[in-house]
């Protein structure tokens, strides 16, 4: 026997009528390749470090075309954390749900947190996570930049229009939308349309029939999903 002992003593041990000496620890943790603390049932939550490379492993050994769903599905289960521990003072998961399981997270709703130390939001497709520690003072031209944005999407006729873009060409980013294909979907004047493609973030590119063709600029894709983050 390795560790000197009879097989009567290891099968006792087996058995759980009675435990190994102390002093044998180290010895049989080495034998086993594990910690003492393993050996014993204990295992320390992993540290920051150890979490980072384990999401990095994952997101390298996944197919690329899933990025987006792990990367949401992370997001929520940070936002549930956040959330129940800034004011709830349990986690979710201390309760009977799986959050491991494949389910429809866009359809929770609208779920909200504001913290001194942070803000989360949870709405359908999107998921908002600031820190607070981090916040810096808003500039004047800061403030003047985010006015000017508003005046763009303050209108609802732009509202229409700028959701009718986003919802054609989302699954595509190569995709244009023909001009009478947006009024359609807009169900607006052609006048009111064109006027509102003057003042949005517009992309225009020839189509094959040499009109042109309309999509937001890629710079702004994120504008929509960002908008309904401010309704309830």
């Amino acid at each position: 026997m390795v560790l000197g002992v009879t097989n009567q003593s290891v099968s006792k041990w087996e058995s759980g009528a009675c435990c190994p000496d102390i002093t044998l620890l180290p010895e049989i943790a080495t034998y086993l390749n594990v910690t003492i603390d393993e050996l014993l049932g204990y295992r320390s939550a992993d540290s920051f470090g150890d979490v980072y490379l384990k999401i990095k492993n994952l997101f390298q050994e996944s197919p690329q075309n899933i990025s987006f769903d792990l990367a949401y599905k992370l997001a929520f289960v940070l936002h549930e954390g956040a959330v129940s521990k800034g004011y709830k003072s349990y986690l979710p998961w201390d309760c009977d749900k799986n959050r491991t399981q494949d389910e429809d997270f866009d359809k929770w709703g609208f779920s909200a947190c504001s913290e001194p130390e942070g803000v989360t939001i949870m709405k359908g497709s999107a998921v908002l996570i600031a820190n607070n520690k981090l916040a810096k003072p808003v500039s004047s031209n800061e403030l003047f930049e985010l006015y000017n944005a508003l005046q763009k999407y303050g209108s609802k006729d732009n509202l229409r229009v700028l959701f009718s873009l986003y919802e054609l060409t989302i699954n595509d980013f190569d995709v244009y939308v023909a001009f009478n294909e947006l009024v359609e979907k807009c169900q607006l004047p052609s006048d009111i349309v064109q006027k509102a493609l003057d003042n949005l973030p517009i992309q225009i590119k020839p189509l094959e029939d040499s009109k042109d063709g309309y999509r937001i600029e890629g710079g702004f894709m994120h504008i929509p999903t960002v908008l309904m983050l401010l309704t309830q």
